[in-house]
């Protein structure tokens, strides 16, 4: 899930916004209704209200003419001689009995006409109470739905943030993959300026001297420009390649006048030479001896960086026993 969620932020967003938005809607919306509901009540119960006071009054007369009628049927009995038959009144319809447990209907009395007006009062009083009901459940709804929205905020914010302490790492710990895409093709497009041989052109007994070609070769995929070297021949008196020292590299001063390109397989080469005897080649192949060749070679690649390329060559008698003349030794700075 949360894959998904960090590879689509936006969409996480926007159904965020749905959400605070209907819950905007429903706390807006929510008390108007409620206070519409509780008005039409309260103008129901006040209806009604009107209703039995206007009535009240008319119900009354009408009681004490029934009342005042008694002395009128008693003068009129009382004029009738005693001998004639009294005539019966017709007969009246009776009002229909008045019920406690529904006080506003057929009420004769003013205490009957009060008791309906405190018995409308309390079931106005008990709607109101429901209708306070209804909005306090409205309103926890309400709340319900805000903890909702907040809770699904803090889901929406979780990725983002794990997202944002990934890229942070990835920026501590390494370079990004974009970064790291450029340099391995860099790698696999740039020059490569090597070593790619060494042969004597003197032996140590001619002229008392000992001259080595260097032959530079370019691997890479790309020109090299700007090319210098410097190196040097020397001989030591020991015969183990163990005991023989890594030499210290030529001073910048000492390199030669740079060569403007060198292409793809072009080779450049350097003659180096240093004094020798007449006894050299005796002593190197009886194992008295061995000659080392060192030097750097500096160019520019075309992603217009600086390369730098080390290297140190030793001849002895091991080594030309096996035909290869001068084998490569590890100074540990061969690619600068």
């Amino acid at each position: 899930m949360s894959h998904h969620i960090l590879t689509h932020p936006f969409g996480c967003l926007r159904t965020l916004v749905c959400v605070l938005v209907l819950s905007l809607a429903a706390a807006v919306w929510a008390p108007p209704v409620a206070v519409g509901q509780d008005d039409t009540q309260t103008e129901e119960v006040q209806s009604e209200d009107a209703v039995s006071e206007d009535a009240a009054p008319e119900e009354a007369p009408a009681e004490d003419s029934v009342i005042e009628e008694d002395p009128g049927e008693d003068a009129a009995t009382e004029e009738v001689p005693s001998e004639a038959p009294a005539e019966e009144p017709a007969e009246r319809a009776e009002p229909a009995p008045w019920n406690v447990s529904e006080p506003c209907e057929n009420y004769q009395h003013p205490y009957q006409a009060d008791l309906c007006q405190q018995w409308r009062t309390a079931e106005a009083a008990e709607k109101t109470a429901a209708a306070s009901e209804r909005n306090l459940g409205l309103s926890r709804l309400l709340m319900l739905i805000g903890a909702l929205a907040t809770l699904l905020l803090l889901l929406m914010f979780v990725p983002l943030i794990m997202a944002a302490l990934a890229a942070r790492r990835a920026a501590r710990g390494g370079a990004p993959v974009s970064a790291r895409s450029d340099a391995t093709r860099e790698e696999e497009l740039r020059a490569y300026l090597d070593v790619d041989k060494l042969e004597f052109i003197e032996t140590p007994e001619s002229e008392g001297v000992v001259k080595v070609k260097i032959t530079l070769r370019n691997t890479g995929q790309t020109p090299a420009f700007k090319i210098k070297s410097a190196a040097q021949v020397g001989i030591r008196d020991v015969s183990d390649e163990d005991m023989l020292p890594v030499m210290p590299l030529p001073e910048r001063s000492s390199l030669d006048a740079a060569r403007p390109r060198l292409g793809r397989n072009a080779t450049a080469a350097d003659i180096v030479q240093c004094d020798s005897t007449s006894s050299l080649a005796d002593r190197v192949m009886s194992g008295d001896a061995t000659i080392l060749v060192w030097g750097f070679a500096e160019y520019m690649d075309v992603f217009d960086r600086r390369r730098k390329t080390a290297f140190q060559y030793l001849c002895n008698a091991e080594t030309l026993d096996t035909g290869l003349v001068f084998k490569p030794m590890v100074r540990g700075d061969e690619d600068g």
